[in-house]
């Protein structure tokens, strides 16, 4: 049997508790399991990922958008075929999400790692299959971002703001208009989350929601496995994606039986209700 929990994040929280990467803290023989006996990929787990913590998933529905009267936002999204990619629930496997962390590497334009000894490789089909995701557009990324046809930070950021006679000083998202900071939500907790500091975006969130609202179609395949292997190269880097990671060893029939199995409830879902709690406020439009 699974041993099994909900993962409900309270309104502060975004990431798991961490986890001692002592040896001693858990038990060898599933260690033995996990990583078939690689003594090598042991240590890595417990030195360099068993310490990070996981960030919890955020869902958002189309549906919801709609009912939100946020048709815009649903229209910009389901352009980038983000669909199914936003609104991944279910199961979650958190030691295993870690092993697969522990053994993952990009090799020959292909995410790849190995859990329990099944070997998966991240393919354009795999992606399709899983995500909904197709592996075309433009790769976007900070510090990269001149290929992206009229995109500012400063001028787009200010385009964005309640108050259009504030110029931007820095890029708090409590100055945005309510629908580009719901975008900012889903760039910052979905598409690229990070474990802290949601509320000042910086030039890579920018240039994604500049994008989705442009039609600027991206590659999202590779915005994901390129924030993948920055948490796990960053020391302090909370690991992404638990969700997804679950369905691809679902996919590939990693064997999960025993293993420590949570889901995501309703509580992981953008509402209005954690909006409010999250001070978003919207009238009319704005």
């Amino acid at each position: 049997m699974s041993r099994r929990s909900r993962v409900a994040p309270s309104d502060d929280e975004s990431s798991t508790p961490p986890i001692p990467s002592s040896p001693n803290a858990m038990n060898q023989g599933r260690l033995e399991i996990w990583f078939e006996g690689h003594e090598d990929r042991i240590q890595t787990f417990l030195i360099e990922i068993n310490r990070k913590q996981i960030i919890l998933p955020k869902v958002i529905r189309m549906s919801w958008l709609r009912a939100e009267n946020f048709g815009n936002l649903e229209q910009y999204l389901k352009a980038q075929k983000m669909k199914t990619f936003l609104g991944l629930s279910g199961k979650v496997y958190l030691d295993l999400v870690k092993v697969f962390y522990a053994n993952l590497k990009f090799s020959n334009g292909v995410l790849k790692s190995t859990v329990k000894g099944v070997e998966m490789e991240i393919t354009r089909q795999t992606w399709k299959d899983v995500a909904g995701l197709r592996q075309r557009g433009m790769q976007v990324r900070k510090g990269e971002t001149s290929a992206v046809d009229g995109f500012n930070k400063v001028q787009y950021f200010n385009q964005c703001v309640r108050n259009q006679c504030e110029q931007a000083r820095n890029y708090h998202v409590g100055r945005l208009r309510v629908e580009e900071r719901l975008l900012a939500m889903v760039v910052t907790k979905i598409i690229m989350p990070r474990g802290s500091n949601h509320a000042t975006l910086n030039e890579g969130d920018l240039v994604v929601m500049y994008c989705i609202q442009n039609g600027v179609m991206v590659d999202w395949t590779n915005t994901i496995h390129d924030h993948m292997m920055k948490a796990k190269r960053l020391t302090d880097f909370k690991l992404p994606y638990v969700v997804l990671i679950s369905k691809f060893i679902e996919h590939f029939g990693v064997d999960v039986e025993g293993e420590l199995e949570e889901s995501t409830s309703l509580l992981n879902h953008v509402s209005t209700l954690n909006m409010h709690r999250m001070e978003f406020t919207k009238v009319g439009n704005t």
